[in-house]
Formats: C-alpha cells, structure tokens, sequence
C-alpha cells in the first residue's frame, strides 16, 4: 500500500507541474509572435515611408545629390589594421600619391585609384585626362588635366564632383572647406582664375589680358585669393602677386618681383603667411604682401620644394654631378631652421611634428629637431633604415606612420618599431 500511494503522489505532483510548464511555454510562445509582429510591422512601415519619400522628393533625388551626401560623409573610424603593413599597388611608375587620412590614392593620366593598408582597392575611377595633376587639403584629394579642360574632385568614399571647362586648366588649388580655385582663361584673354564655393559655384573671376597666371591659392573661406603672374617689361620677366578680395573683386595688394619667375604660391601657417617661390628664391611675406625673408637658392641645383604645416623644406644637389646633396628648412617667420647633408642622394623627404623623414637612394634616415643641452634647437639623426627596395616616395598619416611608397608597393611603419631595430643591431 505504501508503494502504490507513493506512486499516486507522484503522479498527482506531475500532473500539477505540467500546467504550470505549459502555461510558461505558451507565454513565451505568444511573446515571441508578438514581437515577430511588431517587427513586420515596423518593416512595412519604413518601406512605406521610403516609398512615399522617393515618390514625394522624386524631382530631388539626383546624383548630384547622392554626391553631395558622400561629400558630407565623415570617415574617421580608428585604423585597426597593423602598424606594418604592407600592400601591393599596381598603377604603373608614372603614377603621383596623395595621402587621405590613412590611405593612399594613386593618381595616373588614366584614373585614381584609393588603396587602405589592409591591401583593399576602395574604388577605382577612369577620367582619361592627358596630363592629371592632383592636391589636397586632408579631407578630398582635386585632381585636374594641365593640358586639358577636366576637374574631378574625390573623398574617402566617392568622387563628389566632376566638370569641365572651356580651357585648359593649368592649375589648381583647394582649401580645408573643399572651396577651389583654378588657373583657366577666356577668349582674347591671356590667363586668370576663378574660385569656388565648397558648394562648387563660382564666387570670383578675374581675367589678365596681359599677365600668365603661374599660382592661385586661397584662404580659409575663400574670401582672399593670392595670385602670382608673369609679364614682360623691357626684355626681363616681372612677376607680379596679387591679393584679391573675392567678395568685393578688387585688388588689396600688390607686389612686383623683378628678374623671377614665379613658381608657386600659397598660404601657410595657418593662413597667417604668404610664400612665394620663384626661379632663384623663396619669399616670406605677411597677407599684406610685406616682406619678412628671402632666402636664394641654385634652381640649376634643386632638386625638391615642401611646404609643410611646421617649415619649408629646398633639396638642392652640391653639384650637377655626385649624390652629395643639401636640405634647408624655414620657418614661417623666415628663419633658417635648420640644415643637413647627405651624401646618398635625396630623393623624397617629410616632416611631421619634429621628426624628419629623408629617403635617400639606399635608406630611410630619420633625424629628430628639438632641443639640445643648452636649450637651443638643433636637428640630430636617431635613426637610419637600410632599404632593399628603390622607393619613391615618403609620407606620413594621421596617426604619424611613416609611408614608403614604391612602383608596385607600399609599406607602412612606426617611428618607435624603427628606432627599436636601430637599438637592436
């Protein structure tokens, strides 16, 4: 009797605990359908919306448009990819690098192509232009036909902008706002510039009937633009630099450089200084044109320009012959920062900080400008990198990596992984 009242108390337990059971199962059954649901509904919703929108805005919706949301887009996601890496670039050994944000962009006659450092093509765009020539401001990289009439502008994600002129585009310039300028001319006129907006609508036009434009570069907002122009008087070319006021059209100011040719200008520091680089001299001067420094240089012996947020960086050989070369650097006030010489050959160089990067025809040096025991600023050489590969470029990215860049690759590295091998050997 026990044995059969201890199994008919087990089966009265169970037949309680199987409500209980299927009462929770059901709840979560009912729970599942109920949000099974309100996600349908939510799907029929937005699709509805967006129906209704592009129904609504269809007259709106263009690929200039689209454009613009991608001209808009802020890509700043952190780097993740190694600190070394290194990609293959197949772009031919005509093609120019420009550095946006943390990849690289390889500009040919045929087309641009962006590459990040985990070896992916990010896009690939053909223009065919006849001689492409790019800048960039760190943000969109403005690529233009010197011997052509195309203009296309990229950012990280998407060309933004593409038009063409009536004339050739000689040169061109654009500023941290995405506003640009462009070296162009009209008929019975010898050259002259026009400016734009950020929203590519043109907000200045001066044409010479008598000066070429050499150089256009304009400030933060655009609303100045310093232009430098070449002219003959009495048998010697004069170049000329002006400063426009694009709002108004006139001229602020005006200065004549005899016996130079002008090569570039452009803002610097912040848009607080003007350079100008002519055939035998780098020029310092205020906005207002006043002259702080100039410092000669052989044009017959030099060999690379940089301008840098920190210096002005001149390359000139000791001789036509032999490797032994001399670098300069300037500061904005027009002070010699330093100088070096290396007896490798210099082919490409980059400053970031205090750090320089100089890439010779055998290695990467890197040299640090800083302060010395008596307080004094001096550069100093901290390390040297044997290179098995003839690069041909050096860069830097945001991070403050340095770049190598050769004909079929590039490759990335840091400045403390370097000076640890240095330590090493």
């Amino acid at each position: 009797m026990d044995e059969e009242a201890r199994e008919n108390e087990i089966q009265t337990e169970k037949a309680e605990e199987r409500p209980a059971k299927e009462g929770l199962a059901g709840y979560y059954k009912k729970s599942a359908y109920g949000v099974r649901v309100a996600f349908f509904v939510s799907l029929v919703i937005l699709v509805a919306f967006t129906v209704f929108c592009i129904g609504f805005y269809k007259d709106h919706i263009t690929y200039d448009n689209i454009r613009y949301f991608f001209k808009y887009l802020d890509i700043t996601s952190s780097d993740n990819i190694p600190s070394d890496a290194e990609i293959v670039i197949n772009e031919g050994k005509d093609a120019s690098y420009v550095m946006l944000y943390n990849d690289v962009a390889a500009v040919t006659d045929s087309g641009i192509a962006l590459y990040d450092f985990a070896g992916n093509k990010l896009y690939s765009y053909k223009y065919g232009y006849a001689s492409a020539c790019a800048v960039n401001n760190g943000k969109s990289i403005l690529v233009y036909d010197s011997e052509g009439t195309g203009l296309s502008i990229y950012n990280s994600v998407s060309k933004i902008y593409e038009t063409n002129f009536d004339y050739d585009v000689k040169s061109a310039c654009i500023n941290e706002l995405g506003c640009f300028a462009v070296i162009n001319s009209e008929k019975t006129y010898r050259s002259g510039i026009i400016v734009f907006d950020r929203d590519y609508n043109e907000i200045f036009r001066w044409m010479s009937p008598d000066k070429y434009v050499t150089s256009v570069d304009i400030n933060a907002n655009a609303s100045r633009a310093a232009v430098s122009c070449v002219r003959n008087e009495n048998g010697s070319f004069v170049t000329d630099v002006i400063v426009f006021n694009t709002s108004t059209g006139e001229k602020e100011y005006q200065k004549t450089v005899f016996d130079s040719i002008a090569l570039k200008i452009g803002y610097a520091d912040n848009y607080s200084c003007i350079y100008l680089l002519t055939d035998n001299a780098l020029i310092l001067c205020d906005t207002g044109l006043e002259e702080k420094a100039r410092h000669s240089y052989n044009p017959s012996n030099a060999k690379f320009f940089k301008d840098f947020e920190e210096c002005f960086i001149i390359a000139e050989s000791s001789s036509l012959a032999g490797s032994t070369m001399k670098l300069s650097a300037y500061g904005y006030d027009g002070s010699e920062l330093f100088s070096l010489v290396s007896e490798k050959g210099m082919i490409d160089a980059a400053f970031n900080d205090t750090t320089l990067y100089l890439l010779t025809k055998e290695s990467l040096e890197v040299y640090e400008y800083g302060k010395s025991s008596d307080n004094q600023r001096e550069i100093k050489k901290i390390g040297e990198k044997e290179l098995g590969l003839q690069y041909k470029y050096i860069k830097t990215d945001s991070y403050g990596r340095y770049i190598l860049i050769g004909a079929k690759k590039a490759k990335r590295g840091l400045l403390a992984v370097l000076l640890e091998e240095q330590l090493e050997k």
